[in-house]
């Protein structure tokens, strides 16, 4: 898949989904322009600094530390003290009702009674997780697995870390997040959770230069060792998969808006997920593979597969619901001499013409083959 996928909306509509505006900036809050800090790292910054605070702190001295206003912090700390037991206040004496907040880490943290196949579990996690490098999921992991390593017998660390080098993931390649991918990822996570409008900077495949678009969150998704946000393009008009490693900016706004009821991710994500970029309408496309490929479509369904035949003669024949543009044609010759498009004439033709584009690009042009030595049919 390609990041920028188009499509409309859940319910074939083209009008962006109703909004409501949000009052945030009234009664002394801060608020910098439409821009909204991201709750989500913030938030758990907050929570890491109370916890290496022992003597606590005010509630003016941690809006200070996090420019932001009393209201914003104390929003957090109530937030927060519903899913966290350690959070508690002081009030301090003789100050007219000043607290100090404070933060219990024992509190938080929970019994390591692990076992060896839990244990285990975690660290070949951690290495089938390597795609996430940069990403703040990729770093809180790391953290995370750390802190439980300090506090396991070293017998059962010794034992994990033999054999965990041996269950790799292996890609072709895996994405480059920009430095500020933390930032990133947060500023989504914020406006997702909180329903708000994102502005994103986003760089298409289509595009040297990127551009600024206003996002209505979705859904995150972990596709082939990437971090997708699905989201509706007030620009655009039409829902897209949006590729976090292409952002080199996200910020979570005032506005807020209204999930559409009729939105079924799932439904999108079965047809967004396939090899094409938008150019064209979906439409049924049919291939044969050869040899290995032949195998390979068997024991792996393809995305948007309809139907797969398998033939007497070795070959497979597969049925896909897809777009036959130029992506759909370099993705199918992905495979070589193993995979030929058969109908409609329009998909076979994409990939013909692709396939000249490649070989003037080597100084060589088509030419007909001899049926009989026809590639050895993908070997």
């Amino acid at each position: 898949m390609n990041g920028g996928t188009s499509r409309k909306t859940a319910s074939g509509g083209d009008e962006t989904p109703k909004t409501t505006k949000e009052s945030d900036k009234k009664n002394g809050e801060k608020a910098d322009g439409d821009d909204v800090k991201s709750t989500f790292i913030r938030q758990w910054r907050l929570l890491q600094t109370l916890a290496a605070a022992r003597e606590g702190a005010t509630l003016q001295e941690l809006a200070e530390r996090f420019d932001a206003s009393p209201k914003t912090i104390r929003r957090d700390l109530i937030k927060l003290a519903e899913i966290f037991n350690g959070l508690r206040s002081v009030v301090v004496a003789g100050s007219r009702g000043q607290k100090r907040y404070y933060f219990n880490g024992n509190e938080f943290s929970f019994g390591l009674n692990l076992n060896y196949d839990e244990l285990l579990a975690l660290y070949v996690g951690q290495n089938l997780t390597t795609s996430l490098c940069g990403a703040i999921f990729g770093d809180e992991l790391r953290s995370a697995l750390k802190k439980i390593k300090k506090v396991l017998p070293l017998d059962r660390v010794e034992y994990a870390e033999r054999v965990a080098p041996l269950v790799l993931r292996l890609e072709a390649s895996r994405p480059i997040y920009p430095a500020v991918a933390t930032e990133v990822v947060g500023a989504a996570l914020t406006a997702l959770g909180e329903s708000r409008k994102l502005r994103v900077r986003y760089r298409s495949l289509k595009s040297e230069t990127p551009k600024t678009y206003t996002v209505l969150p979705y859904n995150f998704v972990y596709f082939r060792g990437a971090l997708y946000l699905v989201g509706y393009s007030c620009k655009d008009k039409e829902t897209r998969c949006w590729k976090f490693s292409r952002m080199s900016s996200a910020t979570a706004l005032q506005e807020k808006f209204a999930r559409p009821e009729d939105f079924d991710a799932r439904v999108y994500l079965a047809s967004a997920f396939t090899p094409y970029l938008g150019e064209t309408e979906t439409t049924r496309v049919k291939m044969r593979f050869f040899g290995s490929s032949a195998q390979i479509v068997r024991e792996e369904r393809l995305n948007g597969c309809v139907a797969t035949t398998p033939e007497d003669d070795g070959t497979t024949l597969v049925e896909l619901e897809t777009e036959y543009g130029t992506a759909f044609a370099r993705w199918a010759l992905g495979y070589g001499a193993g995979a030929e498009t058969l109908e409609p004439p329009e998909a076979r033709a994409a990939v013909l013409a692709e396939l000249e584009k490649v070989a003037r690009r080597y100084g060589a042009t088509l030419r007909p083959l001899d049926d009989a030595k026809t590639a050895e049919n993908d070997e």
